[in-house]
């Protein structure tokens, strides 16, 4: 072998077994390690102190706005329209005692004109009868007085015909006067008599005559359909120039700011709403109707409750008023409530005195709310009074200040320790 080679391989042991001994003094003079145990700190938690209060339970539910007062227009007389009011369009606005539709009224006129007339040929045989009476009974003293002298006359035609003085043909003469005589008074006597039922006829006729004529203005009144109250046309079905008959339906208006919303109540929430609707002390309510992105809101209020269950859904329909007017909610972009409307409505229903309204995600399942207690866990049990949407009432099971949990936890137990989240900023 050569000395070069020979120098190589004594290098590369020297170097070796120079590691060798750094090795063996590095594990001979290392530090003795010190086990450690680590120290437990708990699991981070945010938590949200309670405090009980007073509540409203809210019923929300939704529903279709629609007019309390409307009127479905009719032709009570037939005609032809002859002018419909320019405000008696669909969705415009009407005042009070506009005339909103005219049908022709010349022939419901020249009725009311030929009553007129009757009633006062009526009173002319009224009067005429009354002059027949007067001269009927002037006629009955002459034909009694004329009876009477006949009579005398014939009783003394008699005594002298007995005497011989006078003959027999004059006495007859004497019986025919006084008979055609009596026969004059006892006719004026029965014209008399029928006087008062000739009088009886013609009074009832005149009242007749009264009571066409009071007919013939209340259809000439008719002609004339007015409006109530001050109002918007929800439908019209009429143009001028057509022709309508009797109960020819002609269009739809209500009244202005009465708008009511029929909503169903469940069985489960009847519970939060009053037995019976007081006026003196008002069920409020709140409608809200979204558009755009944007929320209107209007009051309301719980007017009455119907009598009847809907069987199919077995839900409580109740009616909810609300008072919108023209004059109200026309500034800054805000909008009518109008019928058609769906709208959300939301009743403030009974208030509880004392209660918790917690999220729902802090209570959890069996009705349990964890708490913190002394840095550690502690499961309570709670009375659930009604479940809300994402709000939990709780009415027992928990005291003011108590910090409850917010922050999820798996595999919770009771007593682990917990770090509040507020103790590490």
């Amino acid at each position: 072998m050569k000395k070069g080679a020979l120098f190589k391989t004594a290098r590369v042991i020297l170097v070796l077994g120079l590691s060798l001994v750094a090795a063996f003094l590095l594990l001979a003079l290392r530090p003795e390690v010190e086990r450690q145990v680590p120290e437990d700190t708990g699991r981070l938690v945010e938590v949200m102190p309670v405090e009980a209060g007073k509540t409203h339970m809210i019923i929300e539910t939704f529903g279709t706005v629609e007019p309390s007062e409307a009127l479905k227009l009719v032709a009570e007389v037939p005609g032809q329209i002859v002018r419909i009011a320019d405000t008696f369009e669909e969705g415009l606005l009407f005042e009070k005692d506009t005339t909103l539709i005219r049908i022709d009224p010349r022939n419901y006129q020249l009725e009311v004109d030929r009553c007129s007339v009757q009633i006062r040929q009526a009173d002319a045989e009224i009067k005429r009868l009354e002059q027949e009476v007067l001269n009927l009974k002037a006629s009955l003293e002459i034909a009694r007085s004329d009876t009477a002298l006949a009579k005398a006359d014939y009783t003394r035609q008699k005594d002298l015909v007995e005497r011989k003085v006078v003959s027999q043909s004059s006495l007859d003469q004497a019986e025919q006067r006084y008979l055609a005589s009596y026969e004059r008074l006892q006719s004026l006597e029965n014209e008399m008599a029928l006087i008062g039922p000739k009088k009886e006829q013609l009074y009832a006729q005149r009242d007749m005559c009264h009571v066409l004529h009071r007919k013939a203005e209340l259809d000439l009144e008719k002609t004339s359909i007015t409006a109530p109250f001050d109002g918007w046309v929800l439908e019209k079905a009429v143009e001028a120039g057509q022709h309508v008959g009797t109960g020819q339906y002609l269009g739809t208006v209500y009244l202005d700011g009465a708008l009511e919303i029929e909503v169903r109540v469940p069985v489960k929430d009847l519970k939060w709403l009053p037995a019976a609707v007081n006026p003196d002390h008002p069920v409020e309510a709140e409608i809200l109707f979204a558009n755009d992105g944007a929320r209107h809101i209007w009051k309301g209020r719980l007017t009455r409750m119907k009598a009847q269950m809907e069987e199919r859904t077995r839900t409580l329909p109740v009616i909810i008023g609300v008072d919108e007017t023209r004059t109200r909610g026309a500034e800054n972009g805000a909008i009518l409530l109008r019928p058609g409307m769906f709208v959300r409505v939301k009743i403030k229903g009974k208030e509880i005195d004392r209660a918790f309204v917690l999220p729902r995600h802090v209570v959890h399942a069996g009705d349990v709310v964890y708490t913190v207690n002394d840095r550690r866990l502690k499961m309570k049990p709670v009375r659930v009074l009604r479940s809300y949407k994402d709000t939990v009432i709780i009415s027992e099971g928990l005291s003011d200040g108590e910090l409850i949990i917010k922050s999820p936890l798996s595999s919770p137990v009771e007593g682990m320790l917990l770090r509040i989240k507020a103790e590490d900023r």
